[in-house]
């Protein structure tokens, strides 16, 4: 081979290179910066206790990275918290959930609220409980945290009426 020809091979595994590199970040930026959709939105369901709530087809998951803070309560802190609503993703936006004794929210199929479509959750995330009247909340050492308010929870903390809590990228409303 002449040492011409060896040029041109060097230029064009050089180009490969970048390409690749090129390709790599760009697949890296996509998963950061866009939400996917499910694959199975059809037979997804959100489990609560005995029963089940379906999940739209179409719907996106509502990833989001788990650095961003839940938004603010509006609502007065006055009066007994007696449930939580769900208020982000749109998709079980509404769905209400009764706070009895104690609740679990996880994927796993064992939690009183499973969620198993949103990836930022742990399997036992979080749970609720009632002591002395008082309802708290407790986040049990989930990999990416719970926010109450946009504040991160390091011990049981009392919620109120009106109190957000966002767990991966479900956002629950005390009420």
């Amino acid at each position: 081979m002449t040492d011409q020809l060896l040029g041109v091979f060097k230029i064009c595994l050089l180009i490969l290179l970048y390409l690749f590199f090129a390709r790599v970040l760009y697949a890296v930026w996509t998963e950061v910066r866009t939400p996917r959709a499910p694959v199975e939105d059809r037979r997804q369901r959100v489990v609560v206790g005995d029963h089940t709530a379906p999940v739209g087809p179409g719907a996106p998951m509502g990833r989001v990275a788990p650095a961003q803070r839940a938004p603010k309560a509006t609502k007065g802190r006055r009066g007994h918290v007696g449930r939580l609503i769900v208020i982000e993703p749109r998709v079980r936006k509404g769905s209400a959930f009764a706070i009895g004794e104690e609740l679990t929210i996880g994927r796993a199929s064992g939690c009183t609220i499973s969620i198993p479509d949103d990836t930022y959750i742990s399997q036992l995330h979080a749970r609720v409980f009632t002591d002395a009247g008082q309802v708290y909340v407790e986040d049990l050492g989930s990999t990416n945290g719970s926010l109450l308010n946009g504040n991160r929870l390091a011990r049981p903390t009392a919620i109120h009426k009106g109190d957000r809590l966002q767990l991966g990228s479900t956002v629950l409303e005390a009420e």
